[in-house]
């Protein structure tokens, strides 16, 4: 195997690509290849199946958080509230149309029991409180990335990815496009500026308007096109989840006589001391969570469970905690300290570093833990998941369970793979590469081809 490995390598030879590989036979314990293993590298988002891994030894895979509505005020007979509805995040990645028919089912089952309780007026505000988390919404990340969907706002109440979906398509040339938002809401309001051309060479594309209150569609979409779906992240997920809310509330009969608003950390919860929620939502359970992670690669999902590992493992319910209490798991599982540098939970930041060799320490470790199996049914299965889709014509359906990982100057791919004899765990990282990552992926394939023959 080592021979054949460096011989697919060497291709790579005369460019300036760094790369670091190492496999480990899970059966016997021997490493059976290595090179530059011990490199601190750029891993972009492999830096998830660390993240995934803490959460799954410090908060267990059967872990399950809520989120709450409360009342600050008396109802009357009449079923009139006299103060505000406070919807308070706990930080459930899920509510969205991900696991129901559509997005708003959580607040809809939310107003129906509501209502079945005898609501019918609230004389107040609607408040989304995501105080539970801190106000640092945006991670150590780039400005290029801030207005791009995989880097939505981090906030402990956070709605449909924190991003509101818009759908664009072509009318006749010269006229507007037409423009659908799902789900509706008037919190961000929808700017259309786009139109629809005759020429093949037209696009489209968002960006924040005025004070981040609104989305403007721009450009020009070609008549014959397939309509486009564009995800913007919007600039208060909280405020975004309360709109949303009170909007669901009016349409089951229940009158808001005030606004939606938000509130955070930078402030003191609107929830009364000792209040008893009025309706609960439970979240799914963790290991139904880690699945979007490390199969679809969900950068927020990634940053709340890191700011829940944070909170819950007392070192503190931020970008900084949860990084910390993921280091502090680090060296619980016997892995290098020095191996692991963590700025964030989904490897967007390019401050992450981490070795080849942790990766292989780190998935020989979850192997023979209590939390092995859920572990494993988090990862991308070759042949069934989209984000290992180039592996399905190199290898056997099912042979390799693994995470993938993409930045502009680093791929990643770490994981287990089935060899004919011998089960393997295995890191493959390169940086520093130019040009297209296609030429990269296919050194990559060719590695995992080996592994699987082994």
């Amino acid at each position: 195997m080592a021979r054949r490995i460096d011989s697919i390598l060497a291709q790579a030879r005369g460019d300036k690509t760094k790369w670091a590989v190492e496999v480990v036979s899970l059966d016997t314990g021997d490493t059976l290849y290595q090179k530059n293993p011990h490199q601190l590298m750029i891993p972009a988002s492999n830096i998830k199946l660390f993240t995934t891994a803490a959460a799954l030894y410090y908060l267990g895979p059967g872990f399950t958080t809520r989120t709450s509505f409360y009342y600050d005020g008396p109802v009357s007979a009449e079923g009139v509230l006299k103060g505000n509805l406070i919807v308070y995040g706990r930080g459930d990645p899920n509510i969205s149309g991900r696991f129901t028919d559509k997005p708003t089912t959580i607040f809809e089952q939310a107003a129906a029991s509501l209502k079945s309780l005898g609501l019918r007026q609230v004389q107040g505000d609607v408040i989304g409180d995501d105080s539970y988390f801190d106000a640092q919404y945006y991670g150590p990340w780039s400005p290029e990335h801030s207005r791009k969907w995989y880097a939505a706002r981090v906030s402990a109440l956070s709605f449909n990815d924190n991003c509101t979906d818009l759908c664009v398509s072509p009318s006749k040339p010269g006229q507007k496009a037409r423009i659908s938002q799902a789900p509706w809401t008037s919190y961000p309001r929808v700017i259309n500026n786009a139109s629809t051309t005759s020429s093949k060479n037209g696009s489209v594309w968002i960006s924040p308007g005025g004070d981040g209150s609104a989305v403007v569609v721009s450009g020009k979409i070609w008549s014959r096109k397939k309509a486009e779906v564009l995800f913007f992240p919007v600039e208060s997920p909280s405020l975004y989840a309360a709109t949303v809310f009170k909007e669901t509330l009016a349409r089951s009969g229940i009158k808001v006589s005030g606004k939606a608003r938000a509130l955070d950390a930078s402030h003191k919860s609107a929830v009364p001391r000792g209040a008893l929620p009025v309706y609960e939502y439970e979240s799914l359970p963790l290991s139904e969570m880690i699945k979007v992670v490390n199969k679809r690669s969900q950068n927020l999902h990634a940053e709340l469970i890191l700011k829940q590992v944070g909170y819950q493992s007392r070192f503190g319910p931020t970008f900084e905690g949860g990084a910390s209490a993921v280091e502090n798991f680090v060296g619980a599982a016997n892995i290098d300290r020095d191996s692991v540098i963590i700025c964030d939970g989904s490897g967007l930041s390019t401050q992450n570093r981490a070795s080849a060799h942790s990766f292989v320490q780190l998935l020989r470790f979850m192997d023979t833990s209590a939390w092995s199996e859920p572990f494993r049914e988090s990862l991308a299965i070759v042949g069934t998941d989209r984000t290992v889709r180039s592996l399905a014509p190199v290898v056997p359906h099912g042979s390799i369970l693994a995470k993938t990982g993409s930045l502009k100057n680093a791929i990643s791919l770490s994981g287990y793979a089935d060899g004919k004899t011998e089960r393997l765990a295995f890191s493959i990282i390169a940086n520093d590469f130019k040009g297209d990552q296609f030429r990269i992926k296919q050194i990559r394939n060719k590695i995992c081809k080996e592994l699987v023959n082994y």
